[in-house]
């Protein structure tokens, strides 16, 4: 959608529940009245106030990172929705980048911290455009330490995925939705977090044109219902567990009542990322009250094995898939320990213990789970001293993980 030749993106929400298509719910949180109150406007560490997002609530919202060349012109754009958070993005030819946000919530008046119940986030209309035959793609990433996500699943326009705590929706059709609406259903998503007193959002674009384009983007927070709903992770699981014993893993979960499912798909996987069908269970009350399964994998893998839950309703082609429980198998015994959890900055290196030569992934992470180093190595058996050259992330606490297919550890560290 446009607004003076500003590409407008929308973040948007209407109630989960079977609320009607053209229905659109009060906001939950609304930003208007910006106000600077600290660091240099538009810039990285810039802070704005926003007073009132609802009642008894104040919020800030940080410029935290800008990456690709990307900038920044407006923190609150008019038009579209007056109570959405609605920055304007210049995304230069040729390039791909966002903004990062950080949302903190504020008992009103003071500068006392106030955790939400509930903070829900949908981006809108997260499509594209075509530019002389090229295309820029619009993208949106929602960190989620705690909550789900959930979309329109049959004929959707966007790749959905998650990187760490990261849901990330992004454009795959370059298609143009011209107005500010909440009808093209397949191209938005909804994110659900909990119990949290900030949130992470980044606003972005791949601009793979050789035409700068200027974006009006749009954070409305409340829910949205959606058709053929997909839901990562579920809402529908009230538990689910698993442990090892005789030499077989035992899985266990608790559905909630008044669901619409008839089948349980099991999957699992060796490193969390590629998952397989292991097996699968009928659903057999109809959702007439809670019911509760057990499924036994006798052929587990060799170390560590994830697994999660799909629940589908093969009628109406709809489905939830729920969070990853991960379970060692075999001797409990570390591949992988960690020596020293205080690195020296201008030479940063660990020593890693390893029972066995491996090829290895090595990460670290910040403490807001962005990933801000990463290499492969290898590691002989016994101990390694691992240097981490152009570790340019500064000071403070990280978490260290060494990972393979198959194993891996993690350790919080000091970088001083």
């Amino acid at each position: 959608m446009k607004l003076f030749s500003i590409r407008i993106l929308m973040l948007f929400s209407i109630s989960i529940f079977l609320l009607p298509s053209f229905a659109i719910a009060q906001s939950k949180y609304e930003f208007k009245g910006a106000t600077l109150i600290s660091g240099t406007a538009l810039s990285i560490g810039a802070v704005y106030k926003f007073s009132s997002v609802k009642a008894g609530v104040d919020a800030t919202v940080t410029i935290a990172d800008i990456t690709g060349g990307i900038s920044i012109t407006n923190i609150d754009g008019g038009g579209g929705f007056d109570k959405a958070l609605q920055p304007v993005i210049s995304v230069p030819a040729n390039r791909n980048g966002y903004i990062e946000f950080k949302i903190d919530f504020f008992e009103a008046g003071t500068n006392n911290s106030l955790i939400q119940t509930e903070v829900p986030v949908t981006p809108i209309d997260v499509d594209g455009q075509m530019y002389s035959g090229l295309p820029l793609y619009e993208f949106d990433e929602v960190d989620m330490p705690n909550g789900y996500t959930y979309f329109q699943w049959a004929g959707s326009e966007l790749n959905m995925s998650r990187n760490g705590t990261w849901a990330r929706g992004k454009n795959k059709a370059a298609v143009d939705y011209p107005g500010i609406d909440t009808a093209q259903k397949t191209v938005m998503f909804t994110t659900i977090n909990a119990n949290i007193s900030s949130i992470s959002i980044r606003v972005g674009a791949d601009n793979q044109s050789n035409t700068g384009a200027s974006r009006l983007r749009s954070l409305y927070f409340q829910r949205f219902s959606y058709p053929f709903e997909i839901v990562l992770p579920n809402r529908t699981l009230i538990s689910f567990n698993g442990v090892f014993k005789s030499n077989q893993v035992e899985l266990k979960g608790v559905l909630s009542a008044s669901h619409t499912y008839d089948k349980i798909i099991i999957e699992k996987s060796s490193n969390g990322s590629f998952f397989e069908e292991a097996g699968n269970l009928a659903i057999t009350n109809s959702g007439s009250g809670e019911f509760p399964f057990t499924f036994l994998d006798s052929h587990p893998y060799e170390g560590v094995n994830y697994y999660r839950i799909k629940l589908v309703n093969t009628i109406q082609k709809i489905y939830e898939i729920s969070n990853t429980i991960m379970i060692k198998v075999g001797n409990e015994k570390k591949m992988f320990t960690f020596y020293n959890t205080i690195l020296r900055q201008a030479d940063p290196a660990v020593t890693i213990q390893c029972n066995d030569q491996k090829e290895v992934q090595l990460e670290v992470a910040d403490m807001a789970g962005r990933m801000v180093y990463s290499k492969k190595t290898k590691l002989m058996k016994g101990v390694n001293v691992v240097d981490l050259p152009y570790f340019k992330a500064g000071k403070g606490y990280f978490v260290i993980v060494v990972r393979t297919a198959q194993e891996f550890n993690s350790q919080k560290i000091i970088v001083q």
